[in-house]
């Protein structure tokens, strides 16, 4: 029932079939006379009082498609007034996986997104709602209000009148997306190639006999040396349907009023880039690249370029600026030159040429550059400061733990002392006040984003969440699987406190026998490959597998979600009473794929003793989670590093090799003390 429960997806266009009376009274309470046609670039609906427009009604998974948490867009429908103030906000559409089916949040959300009305697209009133407001899913809050800002804007760029100006001037402002053969069609963006036998004829014109190149030219003449792709960048009708309209934005924020830049990619062996321009001796330099306009002749430096990560597939792609003064026009034809250099007895350096102008369309009379809000990133790291600071200390805590594991183990109390008072902390703390309990939700929006074109605002939206799972990526390759799940997973702390709970009471425990428990170990692999590949796969696409974990009902909603959530989540609880940590050992997804991975660490900073499984077992006994084979030897990937059988190695009053070497020197002892007494 929980598995296969999930929500009808929301279909784009047909805004009006949307647009029922309930998120009409939310969207626009003014009350609307009439309503006009979906119509226009960006497609809005206008709402009419005493027959004039008012205000414009848009979704936003019609015109931006942003995505929040899940990798599914959302929808939310707004409005905004020709003043440029939001006149209502509603979630219409969703798979945020920390609100989807959960009633509490979803109020939470629209309640959130209601306060909106009323709010400028520039500035932000006092009395808007926190995006934390929406407890445990401020990133999804987050993004649909940056969604309903930026929507907004792009819905009222074309319907408002702007001031004429008297020359040909870029249009900055408008957008409507297009796909990359759409740009190529119009002249947006251009595309050469170039084979090894243009550059040959080419050289040998020079006059360049035998010329030693960079990246030699292939054995066929019509193989590809480079192909070249290029474009104005600067306007988001180009630039935004280039990496994105968010990566754009993002882009457009960090560089300085009024200047403009140019994107260029390439493949092919030759590149554009070449190895100068991380030299600080050759000044810097791209030596493969030049723009040509009117006479002159634009170069660039290390500084004016920006990688751009993953697009389409192309081996080399960048945007490189050109600066406010530099004197280049983007209205005006320009031309880009690849150079290809020759040296030898007579060396040659020959350009092959991309001729580029912005299409006619894109020669508009411009709207006064508007401010673009702080990217929702930077304002969440801007938010979180405080908590940042407190899992730095948490995670430095820790650190430290394992760093000086070995003088702790050597104190029974005192190790459990930290062990109970750190667990506490991250239920308490971590899970519980700050919600940030990493799950198999995480692993797959990570490993998806790249394919998803995500921009790295996207790994940035949540800073205890990518710090923590940056942590555990580290432990992990250094440590193994135990760092994370033994000490950092909130949910985790809750069983082992509940567990250290009903041995104090005498709660009869329950261990499979080896054989059994091998089998048992099975199932969180298999978990993990179910989840993985139906939601990866898109065969469930509301991810509603992923309430196999029940971390969204026990930590981040702190069981307040509908009865069934709560059945499942107490059940597995219960059963921990009984079998310490059986959910982590034996079903956790998470756990699965971070066993798996943990065959790739480096150290072990567990001691063991040649008499450990032989005739010794002590540690094998104490282990709570049976991480010890018989032989002595620590299963690392069922080890949740709990130091418990450090605590045994270091202890001379119960670790069998210890008792008996200190017998020994003691028996060593008794000879020469009789002898001081005889004398």
């Amino acid at each position: 029932m929980l598995a296969f429960a999930s929500p009808s997806l929301a279909e784009i266009g047909k805004l009006r079939e949307r647009l029922t009376p309930e998120v009409m009274a939310v969207v626009y309470p003014a009350g609307a006379e009439r309503l006009g046609p979906e119509e226009g670039a960006p497609p809005a609906i206008a709402v009419f009082k005493d027959d004039k427009p008012v205000a414009y009604v848009f979704s936003t998974l019609d015109i931006v498609a942003a995505t929040g948490y899940s990798t599914t867009p959302f929808d939310v429908i707004a409005g905004v007034d020709l003043e440029g103030r939001i006149t209502g906000a509603k979630v219409v559409f969703h798979n945020e996986n920390y609100i989807v089916h959960d009633r509490v949040r979803q109020r939470l959300l629209d309640t959130f997104l209601s306060r909106e009305a009323g709010r400028p697209i520039r500035g932000a009133p006092a009395n808007l709602l926190p995006p934390d407001f929406v407890a445990g899913a401020t990133i999804s809050a987050r993004a649909m209000r940056a969604a309903v800002l930026a929507t907004a804007a792009l819905v009222l760029r074309p319907r408002v009148a702007h001031a004429a100006v008297t020359v040909p001037t870029l249009d900055v402002e408008s957008y409507s997306a297009k796909s990359f053969d759409e740009l190529v069609a119009e002249g947006a963006v251009v595309r050469r190639r170039v084979t090894s036998g243009e550059v040959a004829a080419a050289l040998t014109q020079a006059g360049a006999s035998s010329p030693k190149l960079e990246v030699p030219l292939r054995a066929k003449g019509d193989d590809l040396y480079i192909e070249l792709i290029t474009g104005l960048f600067t306007p988001p009708a180009i630039g935004g349907n280039l990496i994105g309209l968010p990566k754009f934005e993002d882009y457009k924020r960090e560089q300085p009023s009024g200047s403009q830049a140019i994107f260029i990619a390439s493949n092919g062996p030759y590149d554009i880039l070449g190895t100068k321009y991380f030299r600080a001796s050759e000044g810097n330099r791209f030596d493969r690249l030049r723009i040509i306009q009117d006479g002159r002749t634009f170069g660039f430096v290390q500084g004016d370029y920006t990688y751009a990560a993953g697009f389409r597939g192309q081996q080399n792609a960048g945007v490189f600026a050109l600066a406010a003064g530099s004197g280049f026009d983007p209205v005006k034809p320009w031309r880009l030159e690849l150079l290809v250099h020759g040296t030898g007895a007579t060396p040659a350096t020959v350009a092959f040429g991309l001729d580029y102008q912005v299409p006619d369309a894109l020669v508009l009379k411009p709207a006064e550059t508007e401010p673009v809000a702080v990217a929702p990133w930077v304002e969440a790291w801007s938010d979180a400061r405080l908590n940042v600071a407190i899992l730095t200390v948490l995670l430095a805590t820790l650190t430290l733990i394992f760093l000086f594991q070995a003088t702790l183990a050597r104190h029974r109390l005192a190790h459990r002392l930290v062990r109970n008072g750190f667990l506490v902390i991250v239920l308490v703390w971590l899970g519980w006040t700050a919600g940030a309990q990493l799950s198999i939700v995480h692993v797959m929006n990570y490993l998806m984003a790249p394919f998803k074109h995500f921009e790295i605002g996207f790994y940035l939206a949540e800073p205890l969440m990518i710090i923590i799972a940056c942590y555990t990526l580290i432990s992990l390759v250094l440590i193994g699987r135990g760092v994370f799940c033994g000490w950092l997973c909130p949910f985790g702390a809750m069983q082992e406190l509940l567990g250290q709970v009903s041995r104090a009471l005498r709660v009869p425990q329950w261990n499979p026998s080896p054989a059994l428990e091998k089998r048992l170990w099975m199932g969180k692999y298999i978990a993990a490959g179910v989840v993985l590949l139906l939601v990866m796969t898109e065969i469930d696409p509301s991810g509603a597998t992923i309430e196999i974990e029940p971390f969204k009902t026990a930590i981040t909603s702190k069981f307040t979600r509908a009865w069934p959530y709560l059945i499942y989540a107490g059940a597995l609880l219960a059963i921990g009473l009984f079998s310490e940590r059986a959910y982590c050992r034996f079903l956790c997804p998470l756990g699965g794929v971070l066993a798996a991975l943990d065959r790739l660490h480096l150290l072990n900073l567990l001691k063991r003793r040649p008499e450990c499984g032989n005739p010794c077992h002590l540690c094998e006994r104490s282990c709570p989670v049976r991480a010890i084979e018989p032989s002595g030897e620590i299963k690392t990937s069922e080890c949740f590093q709990c130091l418990d059988c450090q605590v045994e190695y270091y202890d001379d009053k119960r670790c069998p090799p210890l008792v008996w070497a200190a017998k020994l020197r003691a028996e060593e002892k008794k000879p020469a003390a009789a002898m001081v007494d005889h004398a």
